[in-house]
């Protein structure tokens, strides 16, 4: 196979993942359903649906497993792909599950990331244009479960919000651990 192929592979794979995992996190979030993007994320992960006839959601409707165990599924799928299509082995059956769910972790710490990122951008947006839209609404509501536990931490500064620095660091933390365990 070549590289091309591989790297096709690769942008479709990692599309779908993403948008499972949004899927995911949006629900998780308890992002409102009737959003625009929400809507289209939905239509375009209706095989969580297919899913979701045999996996329950539990949390009170929060935790869609469907979603979660699609989402992971999808990740050995690209690290098998990948490993295929590059004619590289690999390994052991548990080397392969132990370091697949290990690049997993670290691409959720940086999905993470760029999330807070774009909540940061969107926050300074909306304050000098006074201006919503849905893609932005769907960013501060899936950052803000994130940043609910340190701004119970942080004092308060009235217009300073200091949480997303410290989440920042917390998961600066976070991908240094997984870097080292792998």
């Amino acid at each position: 196979m070549g590289a091309s192929a591989a790297l096709f592979f690769d942008i479709i794979i990692n599309v779908a993942i993403l948008l499972v995992f949004f899927r995911f996190l949006m629900q998780l979030a308890g992002v409102s359903p009737y959003n625009p993007v929400v809507m289209s994320t939905v239509k375009a992960t209706k095989i969580v649906d297919v899913f979701g006839s045999i996996l329950p959601t539990v949390g009170k409707g929060r935790v869609n497993l469907a979603a979660l165990v699609l989402a992971v599924l999808l990740y050995f799928l690209k690290v098998f792909g990948f490993k295929y299509l590059n004619a590289q082995p690999t390994g052991s059956t548990v080397y392969f599950i132990v370091s697949t769910l290990l690049a997993m972790l670290q691409s959720l710490v940086t999905i993470l990331k760029y999330l807070l990122f774009g909540y940061i951008i969107s926050s300074w947006i909306v304050m000098f244009t006074q201006s919503r839209s849905p893609y932005i609404e769907v960013l501060q509501e899936l950052a803000e479960p994130m940043l609910a536990p340190f701004r119970k931490i942080m004092p308060n500064m009235g217009m300073i919000d200091l949480s997303p620095i410290l989440a920042f660091f917390t998961l600066y933390i976070a991908e240094m651990m997984l870097k080292s365990i792998g």
